[in-house]
């Protein structure tokens, strides 16, 4: 992140999400909810950073090429630096989660998201 993209004015906050309502549906629909989840997700963090830091498909295909190496990085560490760079754009301390999962993003983001007035 260079210097003009923090100090660019952030877009509209994303979407509260209950988690337990997010992980029943991933569970009910067989995992079809959980990729529109990732692609709204993804969106709502382009959209507030005013960029695309969170590409699903990339994500999608190299943790595919690479039999699910690339996913591990990602929970590690690209998550957590896309987290900590939305809670900073909001003006937020950083706390993101040390595994960043589905659950674990969409309660950081809902933790982002009600801290930001309408």
């Amino acid at each position: 992140m260079d210097g003009n993209q923090a100090a660019a004015p952030r877009g509209p906050k994303g979407e509260i999400r209950g988690i337990f309502k997010t992980m029943v549906l991933w569970m009910v629909t067989f995992g079809i909810y959980g990729i529109w989840w990732w692609f709204k997700v993804a969106g709502e963090i382009n959209t507030f950073l005013g960029y695309e830091r969170l590409s699903v498909i990339k994500l999608m295909l190299l943790s595919s090429v690479t039999c699910g190496i690339y996913g591990l990085y990602f929970s590690f560490v690209e998550c957590r630096k896309i987290l900590a760079e939305v809670q900073a754009k909001a003006g937020q301390p950083e706390d993101t989660p040390f595994l960043c999962g589905p659950m674990q993003i969409q309660g950081t983001l809902n933790k982002v998201w009600e801290k930001i007035p309408d």
